[in-house]
Formats: C-alpha cells, sequence, structure tokens
C-alpha cells in the first residue's frame, strides 16, 4: 500500500495543476471582457457628453465685443 501512495500523488499533482491552469485563463477571460466592457461604456458616456457639451450651446458664451470692431 506505501508504494501506491506516491503513484497516485504523481498523478494527482499534473492534473490539479492542470486544472487550476484552466480556471486561470476562463477567469481571465470573464474578468477583461467584464472590465473591457466597463472602460468602452465609460468612453463611450464621456464621447457623449463631449459632443452634447460642444454642440449643445447655440451661442458663444464670451460676452460680444462691440465697442472693438
Amino acid at each position: 500500500m506505501r508504494r501506491d501512495r506516491p503513484r497516485a500523488r504523481s498523478v494527482l499533482v499534473p492534473l490539479l495543476m492542470v486544472w487550476l491552469a484552466v480556471h486561470a485563463v476562463l477567469l481571465l477571460l470573464i474578468l477583461s471582457l467584464k472590465f473591457l466592457g466597463v472602460k468602452t461604456l465609460a468612453l463611450l458616456l464621456l464621447l457623449t457628453a463631449a459632443f452634447w457639451f460642444l454642440t449643445g450651446r447655440r451661442r458663444p458664451s464670451l460676452p460680444r465685443l462691440s465697442g472693438m470692431v
């Protein structure tokens, strides 16, 4: 029985390492897609706000200088 334990342990360690590596890759993919989506939404919000700010005003915000011309 004692001779079977090192053999069983030597088989389980590579399987455990593969299992951990697969889950690490899956977690990386899920989190990268999540943060990529959040970053894209934040940039879209900023671009929309900038477009609204730049095109929303019909009059210039500076007062007219009528006596200078």
